[in-house]
């Protein structure tokens, strides 16, 4: 113990530049954290998902499952409100992005979400089988969503074709 009391009262200056260094990574670490802690509150995530709405439909004495709606959501996990522009699903090609709407009905797609909020849209089976049957089965269907800072979000959804195979029996 008394040798490595001597070796430090020998080398000062190796013992100061050590401290120096480690107060130096201290800092930065704390920099970082402080960083991270302020933007907190300007945190900005959408969750995005898709489901299908089923009906059961008595026939004799079995019950069948018929999809009627397929459904797109979003939920809002950041700390800020999202002005939506867009909520629905999207077809990409390349960089080209196709959004869906539906033909014969008004489409409530935008809104505002509030943080820990959710907001639906649904598409019926009738109009994405009308808007989906010549569109090539191979591309990719992804819920979509704008908000007004032009930024995009999606998710994948599967593929045009299998979309149509749950669908169409």
């Amino acid at each position: 113990m008394t040798d490595i009391i001597g070796w430090c009262n020998q080398n000062n200056g190796f013992l100061t530049g050590i401290l120096s260094i480690v107060g130096l990574l201290l800092s930065s670490v704390a920099i970082v954290i402080s960083i991270r802690t302020a933007r907190l509150p300007y945190k900005r995530k959408l969750i995005l998902s898709s489901s299908i709405l089923i009906s059961i439909v008595q026939t004799g004495l079995t019950a069948e499952p018929i999809p009627m709606w397929l459904q797109a959501s979003v939920a809002n996990a950041g700390n800020r409100t999202i002005n939506l522009t867009y909520l629905g699903y999207a077809i990409k090609n390349k960089k080209k992005v196709k959004r869906l709407y539906p033909i014969n009905r008004e489409f409530e797609c935008k809104g505002i979400i509030d943080p820990s909020e959710m907001k639906c849209v649904q598409f019926s089976v009738d109009e994405l089988v009308k808007g989906l049957s010549s569109v090539d089965p191979k591309l990719k269907l992804f819920v979509y969503a704008t908000d007004s800072e032009q930024n995009e979000y999606s998710r994948r959804a599967g593929t045009v074709g299998k979309l149509l195979g749950q669908f169409v029996k």
